[in-house]
C-alpha cells in the first residue's frame, strides 16, 4: 500500500479547491482495493478534515501499525491541504500538486491574492529530508563568500555528503569521515589491516564495499567478529548502541538481495558522522537552521497519540533542526544523511 495514499498515488493531479479534493479523494478511496478498516480510516480523516478539525478521535479501528503510519505519512498529503483550506479559507483558495517530485514540497496552497505558499507534509518526526534540498543556499553563501568562518568545516562535510558521484550513499560517510579523520574512521582503517584484507592501502580513497565484505568474511563467526571489530565499534562509539540481535543475524544469515554484510563497518561511520554532526560545537546544526529557515516551507504533521490524531503546523523560519539517518547496518546505504526539525 506504500505510497497508493498519496496524491499521486491516488491519481489527484493539479489544482483542487477544498470540496472537490473532498468529494475526489472520497471517491478515490472508497474505489480502492484495500480494506474496509483502511478505507473507513481514511474516510474518517477526510471528515475531520474537511471540518477544519486540528484533533479527533483515532480512527484506526483494526488497521495494523505499519498501515498506521503509510496512512498517516501519505494520506496526509492529501488530507492535510483540506485541514488547511477549511480552517483558514480568508485565506487559502486552492492546492496545487506538484507534478514532479520537489525537494520539499508535498503541496502548494494559492492564497486569495494570488501567492503561493509550499508546504511539506509529515507523520509523526516525518521521514529525513536529504542534506541536498539545503546544499545550494550554503554553496551560493560560500560562493558568494558570505559564509562565517566557523561554518567552513561544517560545510565542506556537508558537501562531501552530498555527492552525486556514483555510489555516492556509499561513498560519502566514509569520505566525510576520512576528511574529518574521524577516531571511526583510523580503527576502520587499522581493521582493515589487522584482518588482512588484501590491497589495504587507503591514502587516497577509503575502503571500498569489496575490502569490507572481505573483512567480514575474514572474521568469520559472530563471536570473532564481535571481537575482532571490537576496538573499532569503541572508537566510531558504536559499541554502545550496537544491536547484538541484528548484527548477529546480519553476520549469519543476512536477507538475500536486501541486507549488506560489510553494513557492520559501514554503518558505524554514518553513526559517528551523525554525532559529529549534531555536536554543537561543531555549528553543523547552527548551518542546517540557518540554511533551512531560507526555504519558504511550512511543515505540516499529522500526529497519532493514545485516542488522538492531531494536525501541527510549523514554518521552516520558526525551527531547529538536527542530523538523522534512515540507514542501519542491515541497508548501510538506505539513503543520505537527512534532517528533521524539532517539534
Amino acid at each position: 500500500m506504500k505510497k497508493a495514499l498519496t496524491p499521486s498515488g491516488l491519481g489527484l493531479n493539479g489544482q483542487f479547491e477544498a470540496k472537490k479534493l473532498y468529494d475526489a479523494a472520497a471517491r478515490k478511496i472508497n474505489k480502492m482495493r484495500t480494506t474496509q478498516e483502511i478505507q473507513e480510516s481514511c474516510l474518517n480523516i477526510l471528515k475531520n478534515s474537511f471540518a477544519a478539525k486540528e484533533s479527533f478521535n483515532k480512527p484506526f479501528m483494526g488497521v495494523s501499525p505499519e498501515d498506521i503510519g503509510i496512512i498517516t505519512s501519505d494520506f496526509g498529503e492529501v488530507a492535510g491541504p483540506i485541514f488547511l483550506m477549511k480552517k483558514y479559507p480568508q485565506k487559502y483558495k486552492k492546492v496545487m500538486f506538484p507534478l514532479a517530485n520537489e525537494r520539499l514540497i508535498d503541496f502548494s496552497l494559492v492564497t486569495k491574492e494570488g501567492g503561493i505558499e509550499k508546504f511539506s507534509s509529515k507523520a509523526g518526526q516525518g521521514g529525513k529530508p536529504s542534506i541536498t534540498s539545503v546544499m545550494p543556499i550554503i554553496e551560493q553563501k560560500m560562493k558568494n563568500r558570505t559564509l562565517n568562518k566557523k561554518f567552513m568545516q561544517a560545510a565542506k562535510v556537508l558537501s562531501i555528503l552530498s555527492t552525486t558521484e556514483k555510489d555516492a550513499l556509499y561513498w560519502g560517510p566514509l569520505k566525510a569521515a576520512k576528511y574529518l579523520n574521524t577516531s571511526g574512521y583510523q580503527a576502520l582503517l587499522k581493521t582493515m589491516k589487522k584482518m588482512k584484507v588484501k590491497n589495504a592501502q587507503f591514502d587516497s580513497m577509503p575502503p571500498t564495499a569489496q575490502h569490507l565484505e572481505e573483512a567480514v568474511n575474514n572474521a568469520g563467526s559472530f563471536k570473532n567478529s564481535m571481537k575482532q571489530f571490537q576496538e573499532f565499534f569503541k572508537a566510531s562509539g558504536y559499541a554502545q548502541n550496537i544491536d547484538l540481535a541484528v548484527t548477529k543475524r546480519l553476520i549469519e544469515n543476512p536477507r538475500p538481495g536486501k541486507e549488506k554484510r560489510w553494513g557492520i563497518l559501514h554503518y558505524p561511520i554514518t553513526a559517528e558522522l551523525i554525532k559529529w554532526l549534531n555536536d554543537d560545537k561543531n555549528h553543523a546544526k547552527e548551518l542546517l537552521t540557518m540554511a533551512a529557515k531560507e526555504l519558504a516551507v511550512t511543515q505540516i504533521y499529522m500526529d497519532v497519540y493514545a485516542n488522538q490524531v492531531k494536525y501541527t503546523v510549523k514554518e521552516f523560519k520558526e525551527a531547529t533542526f538536527k542530523f538523522g539517518s534512515p540507514s542501519s547496518a542491515p541497508r548501510p546505504t538506505n539513503n543520505r544523511i537527512g534532517f528533521t526539525m524539532k517539534k
